[in-house]
């Protein structure tokens, strides 16, 4: 599917990406695009920037064990509901 849209360059270099281009590429206000010339025109790439402090969670070790414990969360293989930590920390030492 093409999307096009006729975009004015500001004085300042800038362009505003309509809003039907910028849902058809998933992105929203404040995100980042990347740039590339390719053959001659004007590549806009969505990027998702990661925030340095969660960049753990992104890790392939991390994301490992998320997968792991979707698959126990799919086989129903989850603890119950604790009202108190003491409950939890009783279970736990079973």
């Amino acid at each position: 599917m093409s999307t096009s849209a006729l975009m004015k360059i500001s004085p300042q270099g800038q362009i505003r990406i309509p809003k039907k281009i910028m849902t058809t590429l998933g992105i929203e206000n404040g995100d980042y695009v990347e740039v590339e010339i390719e053959k001659g025109q004007v590549v806009l790439k969505p990027r998702k920037i990661i925030d340095p402090a969660q960049g753990w969670y992104w890790t392939k070790e991390w994301q490992k064990m998320e997968d792991r414990i979707d698959v126990e969360i799919n086989k129903k293989n989850i603890s119950p509901e604790f009202k108190t930590i003491e409950q939890g920390l009783k279970w736990l030492k079973k």
